[in-house]
């Protein structure tokens, strides 16, 4: 796994853990509305502003209720403040006074909250103006929500621009685009549809999506297909061969876990500083390349896959850092078995992606961490956000293992999986305990054991046997990737690890970081130096150093006969 695209799914959980799959929208007039319409606004070939429009269907609130909320930051991105006048609401009474009510912040968030000084009569209608965020090399990487605009168009996530009541109860939300003031050529485009879309679900839907709306390009060029890639400017890569590539990932998936009638959309925007990375909403992902080393198709299919993953494998009723090891475990192995099924990749590739997930799971300092414990770090230290990703993905692979040993080949982790989706599609709540009661219903209380030791950051070993037939896996010694200062941000050198190969090849803190070897070849390959120029009270320097730590006890799987052809997955 690779720190510069790490943050590819760091707010999946908002998707998964707030909320439900859409319904179909039946005619019942009980259900109550909210209509939401996006009128974006270009000036000299440029989006300068979004107006929205939010009309509520007799919310009937009673004086100091709360009316709608927007986070002012969500986990390190900042939001739509509307200070002043740029949010008013007004209701069958006529002009409608607010009071702005600022939470106190949390780890994840700092929440504002807009309260009527009177009771509303009738349908209230809420008017605000959003402006795309301003953003330069400089800019801290993180989750892709802010409001952006780029080549004409504006995309973003509506939790940080879209207000929102607090509300759990189910409406008919209805999308709605005013492109009036935008080039000819141009479409609105909503995680759950292009154009006007209508769903049933609850408010919370509106934010946990992306919306954009421009002369985006497309694939397919037309047509209402289940599965749409939308650029915004020209990417380094092959756009539509990449669109190809993922959509009969998507569609084998989509099959396997029995959600034909679902459909995906995938957003590339560009990074205005190094690296690239992505973020996974409600059926969409948001992809961002910078200025580094292109990505192929190869590794673009990985990425989106397992974003796509993310639609279906989740626990209930339980923390993100409780639960991540699940949702981002299942992400990473059933992308890449579920690759190597479809024929997506082959045994060469399909071999080099798990032990790629073996290594970062062995040489993460923070392996040993609980899941509570690394959880705190998420947001500020990218080696903790990336426990949940290798711990989840070694406990599937010994567990799977155990499965079909305990079995005799007659049951797998595909059999659990699908058990919980099934049951949680009938209503169900599935979380950590029903998780743990159906493994010990298959292997026993040992089960238990093993559960509470992966919470517990103890290692991992799978069984030699695992993952497939024609694999061994086996221990060796590895040394982990260490960059040596914050890799969110390659602009410049920032949290500079004392001791680290990098401080003692001469970086400092604040060095201008002009050019620096991709990210992704040196987790791969142990022998590859980092090579770097960078500026520093205007003299331009170069600085080389090999950015690994000191080895620690490894695992990885190997053939145990050649060629791979014909094993089974």
């Amino acid at each position: 796994m690779f720190p510069h695209i790490f943050l590819r799914s760091a707010m999946t959980f908002l998707a998964t853990a707030l909320l439900s799959g859409c319904a179909a929208v039946p005619r019942s007039p009980a259900l109550p509305s909210i209509d939401l319409t996006l009128a974006p606004h270009s000036a000299d070939g440029h989006v300068d502003h979004v107006d929205l429009t939010l009309r509520l269907e007799r919310p009937n609130l009673p004086a100091g209720g709360r009316l709608v909320q927007s986070p002012l930051v969500i986990v390190s991105i900042p939001g739509q403040r509307f200070d002043g006048g740029a949010l008013a609401a007004h209701d069958a009474r006529g002009a409608l006074p607010l009071t702005v009510v600022d939470e106190p912040p949390t780890p994840t968030q700092a929440l504002r909250r807009w309260l009527v000084a009177r009771a509303t009569v009738g349908d209230v209608t809420i008017r605000a103006r959003a402006v795309p965020r301003k953003v330069d090399a400089t800019t801290r990487n993180g989750p892709l929500f802010d409001l952006r605009e780029e080549e004409g168009n504006v995309y973003g996530a509506g939790m940080t621009f879209v207000p929102v009541p607090d509300s759990e109860v189910r409406h008919r939300l209805r999308v709605r685009w005013n492109l009036d003031a935008m080039p000819p050529g141009s479409r609105g485009v909503w995680s759950l549809g292009e154009g006007d879309v209508e769903v049933i679900d609850t408010p919370g839907t509106l934010n946990t999506t992306f919306y954009a709306a421009g002369p985006m390009f497309r694939h397919p060029t037309a047509g209402a297909e289940r599965f749409s890639l939308y650029w915004f400017s020209k990417p380094p890569f092959d756009a539509p061969a990449v669109g190809t590539s993922i959509e009969s990932f998507y569609r084998f998936a989509a099959r396997f876990f029995d959600d034909e009638a679902g459909s995906y959309r995938v957003f590339i925007r560009r990074n205005a500083f190094r690296g690239n990375g992505g973020t996974a909403l409600r059926s969409s992902f948001m992809f961002g390349w910078g200025t580094g080393r292109p990505q192929t198709t190869e590794e673009l299919q990985g990425l989106l896959a397992h974003e796509i993953t993310h639609n279906w494998p989740r626990l209930d009723g339980a923390e993100h850092g409780e639960t991540a090891w699940y949702t981002e475990g299942m992400a990473e192995y059933y992308s890449i078995l579920l690759s190597r099924r479809a024929g997506a990749i082959d045994d060469a590739e399909y071999l080099r992606r798990i032990n790629e997930r073996a290594l970062g799971y062995y040489t993460n300092p923070y392996r040993g961490s609980t899941n509570q414990e690394a959880a705190k770090k998420f947001w500020v230290d990218a080696r903790a956000q990336r426990v949940p990703y290798g711990r989840g993905f070694m406990y599937f692979a010994k567990l799977d293992a155990q499965l079909r040993a305990a079995s005799a080949g007659r049951r797998s982790l595909d059999d659990l999986v699908l058990e919980v989706l099934r049951r949680q599609r009938g209503g169900e709540a599935v979380g950590l305990e029903q998780w743990v009661q159906m493994v010990a219903r298959e292997l026993g209380d040992a089960a238990r054991a093993d559960f509470e030791a992966m919470v517990a950051g103890r290692e991992i070993v799978p069984p030699a046997s695992s993952l497939a037939p024609c694999l061994a896996f086996e221990r060796y010694t590895a040394r982990p990737f260490e960059l040596g200062f914050d890799d969110f941000v390659l602009g410049k050198v920032t949290r500079l690890v004392a001791g680290s190969a990098a401080a003692a090849a001469g970086l400092q803190e604040d060095d201008e970081i002009l050019e620096l070897t991709d990210l992704s070849l040196l987790q791969r390959d142990e022998s590859r130096e980092m090579r770097m120029k960078i500026r520093r009270a205007g003299e331009v320097r170069e600085v080389r150093y090999q950015p690994r730590g000191a080895a620690v006890d490894g695992g990885r799987w190997v053939a145990t006969n050649a060629p791979l052809s014909g094993c089974r997955y």
